[in-house]
């Protein structure tokens, strides 16, 4: 079939079909396994499929590389081996009664993590084609697997995509495996790095959206050497202490829905300094300053090669751009009386920022932590007279309801919705990691939210995780985190 006719057919199914939720994902607890992620090709193991079901859980995913069941990276050269690991995977969900959800973490055209795929998922039709044809060949395989026992999740965190791109995508992928499996569950990643739901998706059959657990990142990936700025993150706390959202999006990311000022309302008399330490900008960021809607200062911030305002050059190839370090103090003073002041960036990338003061002339001091958690947009904050941030929550963990808020949005519409991945690095504290994911496993299981820790064994996981902070317990050959599995053994009755 036709791409152009795939797309076609996709979007007469999401206007026409009748929505219908044929299994329970509320029920879908369990974790990732990773043997066919990233560079890895090694066959599954019985024993993590044992072992989770003696435990239990009730759920496995499978992050695949494409790379790990093709040969010499060839789109059309299946290495029926390595397939064959995959279908033994699918045989060992059956045995000891887990669900079984194949992921594609690197497909044809697109993957979250370096290195850039030779062609864009987003905008090559040869890509598209092959992306839907991977999917055709797992649908012809797998035809005979009931829907109880094994689901399709297309592409893990889909980012860098337009609305439309994203749902040209997914929905040719789905008609794929639908014109082969009309009743397969399909699993949709959010937008923007699977935070982000999609409504248009949500009157089609058998379609599943699929959200993450790391939100805030400052603590599900503290110290992650691949998290930006990993070296100078702060020590996480939980319950957070109150801190506004340490991203300045610009226009490059309007279409996300992610730009929006930073709004502060008080009390600020002529003189009143604003200042701000910049980390890092990501290809360029233009800072407007105003008071009362009038702008009263410009910066801009352009990283390049060489010398500069910064202090350190990130070269991103994969993005072609800079991202550069800056670690510097920035102010800025008023010129009239105002009740509201604002930063907003107007035009560039991203920036974040690590600390905002406040300094009246009187000599009154607002001084701001920041969360540098991707995707929290800015809303306005109240200064009391006492130089205070007025809080607006009630609840100190209300950052998870925020971010949940859109999600349960589209379960009002029917739409079922699992957590694809979720968890903590071992680098965060344990006494903190544990308290955190108790406040998202509350959340999860009061509105039905299945989930799958990444992973079972590693450094999110409750085996051989190289915590330096837990004793661990030997059991079967393994580093046991026993507090970290008897928290998720409450969750999961």
């Amino acid at each position: 079939m036709k791409i152009k006719h795939v797309i076609l057919a996709a979007t007469a199914a999401l206007s026409l079909c009748a929505k219908e939720a044929p299994v329970d994902t509320s029920k879908w607890k369990g974790f990732n396994l990773l043997e066919k992620f990233g560079s890895a090709n090694k066959p599954f193991i019985e024993e993590d499929f044992k072992l989770i079901k003696e435990l239990g859980f009730t759920f496995v995913r499978l992050p695949l590389d494409y790379r790990s069941y093709v040969i010499s990276n060839d789109w059309y050269n299946f290495n029926e081996q390595s397939l064959k690991d995959i279908d033994q995977a699918v045989a060992w969900g059956e045995k000891y009664n887990l669900h079984v959800s194949i992921n594609l973490h690197r497909g044809p055209g697109y993957c979250i993590n370096p290195p850039a795929e030779k062609l864009d998922l987003w905008t090559d039709e040869t890509a598209l084609k092959a992306f839907c044809d991977h999917w055709r060949m797992f649908a012809k395989r797998y035809l005979p697997i009931s829907r109880e026992r094994l689901s399709f999740n297309l592409l893990n965190e889909p980012a860098r995509a337009k609305p439309e791109q994203y749902y040209k995508v997914f929905g040719a992928a789905i008609a794929s495996i639908h014109e082969i499996d009309p009743k397969r569950l399909i699993i949709v990643d959010g937008m923007n790095v699977g935070n982000t739901p999609y409504k248009d998706f949500a009157s089609m059959d058998y379609v599943i959206q699929s959200t993450r657990g790391y939100h805030p990142g400052s603590v599900s990936h503290y110290r992650a050497s691949w998290n930006k700025g990993w070296e100078t993150m702060p020590m996480p706390v939980w319950p957070p202490k109150q801190a506004i959202p340490g991203y300045l999006y610009g226009s490059d990311k309007a279409k996300d829905g992610l730009q929006s000022p930073l709004i502060l309302r008080g009390s600020f008399p002529a003189g009143t300094v604003i200042t701000y330490t910049v980390n890092v900008v990501s290809r360029k960021a233009t800072v407007v300053s105003k008071a009362d809607g009038t702008q009263f200062y410009e910066k801009v911030f352009e990283p390049k090669d060489g010398a500069g305002e910064w202090t350190k050059v990130i070269f991103k190839p994969e993005y072609n751009l800079y991202q550069n370090v800056y670690d510097k103090v920035f102010s800025v003073k008023t010129v009239a009386d105002a009740k509201e002041l604002s930063l907003e960036n107007t035009d560039g990338d991203w920036m974040t920022i690590d600390e905002l003061r406040i300094q009246t002339p009187a000599g009154m001091v607002s001084a701001f932590a920041t969360d540098k958690s991707w995707g929290k947009k800015h809303s306005p904050l109240t200064i009391n007279a006492d130089g205070t941030l007025a809080s607006q929550r009630k609840d100190p963990e209300q950052t998870l309801d925020d971010y949940l808020e859109p999600w349960l949005a589209i379960q009002k519409d029917g739409v079922s919705v699992i957590a694809g991945e979720w968890g903590c690095y071992n680098k965060t504290p344990h006494a903190i990691a544990l308290a955190w994911m108790r406040g998202w496993l509350k959340r999860y299981n009061a509105n039905g939210i299945g989930w799958a820790l990444w992973n079972f064994r590693g450094s999110f996981g409750i085996l051989d995780s190289d915590r330096t902070d837990v004793q661990y317990e030997e059991w079967n050959g393994h580093k046991l985190d026993r507090k970290m599995l008897e928290l998720l053994k409450e969750n999961i009755k």
